[in-house]
Parts: C-alpha cells; structure tokens; sequence
C-alpha cells in the first residue's frame, strides 16, 4: 500500500479560544503556510496574563491545505475582520498578535478597525530575493506550479522538525515518502496572494492609530530585518522595535529570547488594558 500524508491533523493545528478572567482578549494570527500551533507560545503568555487568548485558522490553512488555491487575500483579511469584530463586541480590550504574513494582515484591519494594540513577529511585506520579487508578476504568467521541497534534504535536522510539525507520523526515512514530499505543490497564485497580503500591510502601515510592538529575529531569511525595520519605523505608534537573536520561527518560542519577549509582551498587554481603562 503506498503512503499518505496526513497534513495538519493533529490537535495543535486547530483554532483555540481560552477565556480568561479580565476584559481584554487578543486574537492571534498565524503565517504562510502555518497554523495557530506556531501562535500557541504568544496564546500561553497572554493567558497567563489573565487575558482570552483566539487562535485564529485562516481559510484554506490547516486541514483544508489541499483547497488553499481557493481561498486569497481578501479571504484572510476577512476572517481577521469577522473574528476581531466578535472579539470586540464582548471584550473592551483587544490586540491583535500576528506573525509573518499574519501580522500583514493584522496591519491591513488595524489600519480600519480600531484595535487597543499590535503585536507583531516577523511581520512580512516583500521578499527576501528582491530580483524574484521584480519578476514575480511576469513569471506567474508562464508557471502554474512551484515544489517547494523538490530538492529537501532529508538528512536536515530542521527541515525534518519542520515536516514533522505539519505530519508527525511520516516515516521521512521511507524513499516513498521522501518521494511524496518532493512531489508537494504550491499554485504560484497562492504566492501571489501572499505577495498582495504583504503588500497591503506595508501600505496600511501609516494608517495604524495603536500602539504597535514589532519582534524580529536577526537571523530571519524571510522577513529579512532591513525590510522589517523599514515597515516598523512607517508606524506612527511604533511602541517599540526589538531585534533578537532567531531565524523566522520566532514565535515558535524557539529563541533563548523567550524570556525578553515574554516580559515584552506582558508590559505591552498590561499597557494596552491601561488605556484602554482609563481612556
């Protein structure tokens, strides 16, 4: 019998919501190709706060990867819009927390929906291989597909902890399920999407009136620091702009920053409550 992949499965990937005893709540928004797993660290240090704490599957995410050509931009900025407007029909306090192509997003509603606050963790907004970046919207004309693991190596501690985050029972010593992971695509529209979603956040920047708390690693090869520093430094509240020692998986908690960010993200959210309480 050949083997399958079964993408996303596990319990980690599905949308949360834990309430919390104060009046204030964050909605927490995960990247391309993620799911609220890579939120959960963020979600447990606003819980612990006291806070309610959503985690939020965006359309075409999770268990419903093999549909995601269907769904875009303006699908994702929905979801955000509709859960945040549920949120802040209960709670008097509310943030978002996005990472990635998440924080896109929570950029492009903040700059239209009053929020109490920003978090966002490697926010990106262009890519890291500017000439690819340029040629994008002419190559997307000619290319339908793109496989993205077509030349992974399967001897790569990381790349291996990455697909056993999305299918924990894969044999990845199994040829036939290398051979399956090399086969994977992507419809180069859905990169467009997230291209638009990037951009659309970099465009919005100005227009955000919260407080913003933006994180970024220094090793990050996908929201390359230079580009973040530049989105950050648009925001007209920019609460502050810390640089800490990770690759782009910073809110997987994966950083011996944990600690700092932790006490960031507490000061930022006992802030926004704040004023929020006294405005």
């Amino acid at each position: 019998m050949s083997p399958t992949l079964n993408l996303f499965q596990t319990p980690e990937h599905q949308p949360f919501l834990w309430r919390g005893p104060n009046d204030a709540a964050a909605l927490l928004v995960h990247g391309f190709p993620g799911t609220p797993a890579e939120m959960l660290p963020a979600a447990q240090v606003l819980q612990a706060a006291g806070w309610t704490v959503q985690g939020l599957l965006l359309p075409g995410f999770g268990r419903q990867f093999s549909e995601l050509a269907h769904y875009g931009q303006v699908d994702w900025a929905q979801a955000v819009r509709s859960a945040l407007t549920i949120l802040q029909a209960e709670y008097s306090t509310v943030v978002l927390v996005g990472n990635s192509v998440g924080a896109a997003l929570a950029l492009q509603i903040a700059a239209q929906q009053r929020v109490a606050g920003l978090i966002l963790f490697a926010p990106f907004w262009r890519s890291a291989n500017q000439m690819l970046d340029f040629i994008f919207p002419v190559a997307r004309r000619f290319v339908r597909h793109v496989r993205p693991f077509q030349k992974a190596d399967f001897n790569d501690a990381e790349f291996r902890e990455g697909i056993r985050r999305t299918t924990p029972d894969a044999n990845l010593d199994d040829p036939a399920v290398q051979a399956i992971i090399r086969e994977i695509s992507l419809p180069v529209d859905v990169l467009g999407q997230v291209r638009r979603a990037g951009q659309l956040g970099y465009q919005a920047t100005p227009q955000v009136k919260a407080p913003v708390l933006v994180l970024q690693g220094t090793k990050d090869l996908v929201a390359l620091p230079n580009f973040t520093r530049q989105l950050a430094y648009r925001l007209p509240h920019l609460a502050g702009y810390f640089e800490v020692e990770s690759d782009h998986e910073l809110s997987r908690a994966k950083t011996t920053a944990w600690p700092l960010i932790t006490a960031l993200m507490q000061q930022f959210a006992m802030n926004a409550n704040r004023r929020v309480s006294t405005g």
